[in-house]
């Protein structure tokens, strides 16, 4: 259990020392070495997450971004376009890949929102095959919950008219589905159950898995064998990667069990906080995010003394604080937790 309580990411925060004494515990266990990223405790957690997924094969990957790429890059099978969220993290945070490096022209939706609909889909297709040289969409990725959002979700009626949609056309599905688990703690909707619609699904292994960095990338066999070679080819195949793959592992085992134990305390945190006069607010449609509106100390110095609690907040955007939940709210009772937070705003705030 770690010994902070942060809301600063979706996972605790670790010190390097702490880290290691978690390894050296994870180690205990039966832990094999890999070869460029290929075999040992790299193969047993590929094999772990993809039946958590529901998939047949998972392959490791050092990023994210790679996941993303190199799914996106087989699904297209040589057409053109790919469907991304505007506010998706294809098409805000990886410098234009698919476009420099694999000849793939991204496409925005929903514009300045957390999803797109169905009649948008359907305009970017007609649009593509109207053209005076005709396109084709190859593919269709859709991020959820939305990083960019607050971890609002991709409505899910919405999500399951598109795959319907672009099942019956041939259109490749991914799903850049970092936080699913978290987002499957707040709906009930099982890992797999999200990744079912999908051809292939990214899962991060930093995020909320206790690993410090690496993600998986999970599908059909037929279209995963080999996938190594170009995961090598983009400079993704890490000699060792078995720390990532160990650590990640251990954590996926029992996460949902743990993560509802989150969600259950964070409602009475929230309430508590009500109660005693704070501005506290969900995400609609969302999941670990909630903002919290400050009013009376100056923001830098409010988390200033909460940090030296042992409470660490993210910077502030105005007055407002977006908290993110993680196991790290566990390390301490919610009604200390309140009250170092009416502490830290000082006296002649607080309610019955």
């Amino acid at each position: 259990m770690p010994s902070r309580v942060s809301f600063r990411y979706d996972a605790p925060e670790l010190s390097p020392q702490a880290f290691a004494e978690e390894l050296a515990w994870i180690v205990r266990g039966p832990v094999g070495l890999d070869a460029y990223s290929l075999g040992g405790s790299v193969e047993a957690c590929e094999q772990a997450f993809a039946r958590a997924l529901g998939k047949e094969q998972a392959v490791f990957m050092p990023t994210g971004t790679l996941a993303n790429h190199l799914a996106l890059r087989a699904l297209a099978r040589g057409r053109g376009r790919v469907l991304v969220q505007e506010q998706g993290h294809v098409y805000n945070d990886a410098g234009d890949c698919l476009q420099r490096l694999s000849g793939l022209s991204a496409v925005p939706l929903g514009h300045g929102r957390a999803g797109f609909t169905l009649e948008e889909v359907e305009a970017a297709l007609a649009a593509a095959a109207a053209a005076r040289v005709r396109v084709e969409i190859g593919a269709i990725v859709l991020e959820t919950p939305v990083h960019r959002r607050h971890g609002e979700m991709f409505n899910h009626f919405e999500l399951t008219r598109i795959c319907r949609f672009a099942r019956e056309r041939g259109i490749g599905l991914h799903l850049d589905g970092a936080r699913i688990f978290i987002a499957s703690a707040y709906t009930g909707i099982a890992p797999a159950e999200y990744a079912a619609p999908f051809d292939t699904v990214y899962v991060s292994l930093y995020k909320y898995f206790g690993s410090p960095c690496g993600a998986v990338l999970a599908g059909p066999a037929a279209l995963l064998e080999g996938i190594h070679h170009e995961r090598r080819m983009f400079g993704g195949a890490l000699n060792q990667a078995w720390v990532f793959a160990a650590a990640a592992a251990a954590h996926l085992e029992g996460f949902g069990a743990r993560f509802a134990r989150v969600v259950a305390a964070s409602a009475g945190f929230k309430q508590g906080l009500r109660q005693q006069g704070f501005q506290v607010a969900d995400i609609a449609n969302g999941t670990n995010i909630f903002r919290l509106e400050l009013e009376g100390p100056e923001p830098g110095a409010f988390r200033t003394r909460l940090e030296a609690a042992g409470i660490l907040l993210p910077q502030p955007e105005g007055r407002t604080f977006f908290l993110k939940l993680n196991e790290s709210l566990l390390a301490l009772p919610v009604d200390a937790l309140v009250q170092h937070f009416c502490a830290a705003r000082g006296g002649g705030h607080g309610q019955d």
